[in-house]
């Protein structure tokens, strides 16, 4: 879907170029064998590092870094929080062997972190690249997104970006401001935040369904501030690629 409303929102897809890899693993055999089960994919570019340290210097080359847990000197976590610290959204998979039971809820919780154990190959591999994916193609469709959005602050229209998982992953100020929050407030929030429950449910049941169905849904909406006061508004909602969406407020009845 890759359609323009009337308000000049564009449904952003994500982008077909090649997705780079970086591998990291300090098993040069298991490194090899990864490396190479994910060079099978025409659409994956695989580099490979068995030094996390070094790995660090291609943090703004690649588009997703696939590291093993159990290494010497800087083990996987460490060196997903060197990422972060450089690239907060750069899509990581911490891909670990079995064993290590208290690792998922040592792993920071992220839109752009994943966690996959080590399996049988023929397997595990398909998995991994589903998942590399997966991640990037989001990656890419929520900046480009960001981008055309983020022009379109001079529009007046309230827009924002709603995660797959259904919370927002951009909110421009106008949005924000309609509700009585700044648009940081709203990052990381439920989109039912901005509604009533009556109305969450009604926009879940038959907008969403809509916009399901490879539709644009256009409605009058009820809308909840941050002071528990309510106003209408003309709302659109578009799907994007990735399963994300875009809510545009247009305007409003009765503040």
């Amino acid at each position: 879907m890759n359609d323009t409303d009337s308000s000049g929102v564009q449904a952003a897809t994500a982008s077909d170029a090649p997705i780079e890899v970086l591998v990291v693993d300090d098993d040069p055999d298991y490194l090899d064998m990864t490396a190479a089960h994910l060079g099978d994919y025409e659409d994956l570019i695989v580099r490979t590092e068995t030094d996390p340290s070094a790995a660090l210097g291609s943090v703004g080359e690649v588009d997703c870094i696939v590291s093993d847990y159990d290494m010497p000197g800087t083990d996987g976590l460490e060196l997903l929080s060197a990422v972060r610290d450089r690239a907060p959204d750069l899509p990581f998979v911490l891909f670990t062997g079995s064993g290590r039971e208290d690792l998922p809820e040592r792993v920071p919780d992220s839109t752009w972190t994943e966690l996959l154990r080590k399996g049988d190959p023929d397997s595990t591999m398909s998995i991994l690249a589903r998942r590399v994916r997966r991640l990037v193609d989001h990656h890419r469709t929520v900046h480009t997104a960001k981008r055309t959005l983020t022009a379109m602050e001079a529009t007046g229209d309230g827009i924002a970006v709603v995660d797959p998982d259904g919370t927002y992953t951009f909110v421009n100020r106008v949005f924000a401001s309609r509700f009585g929050f700044d648009p940081d407030d709203l990052v990381g929030q439920p989109w039912q935040t901005c509604f009533p429950e009556d109305e969450s449910d009604r926009l879940a049941s038959t907008a969403l369904q809509t916009v399901r169905d490879d539709w644009q849904w256009t409605g009058g909406t009820v809308c909840l501030t941050d002071c528990g006061e309510t106003f209408t508004a003309q709302t659109r909602i578009a799907g994007l690629d990735d399963g994300s969406l875009v809510f545009c407020l247009t305007d409003s009845g009765d503040e």
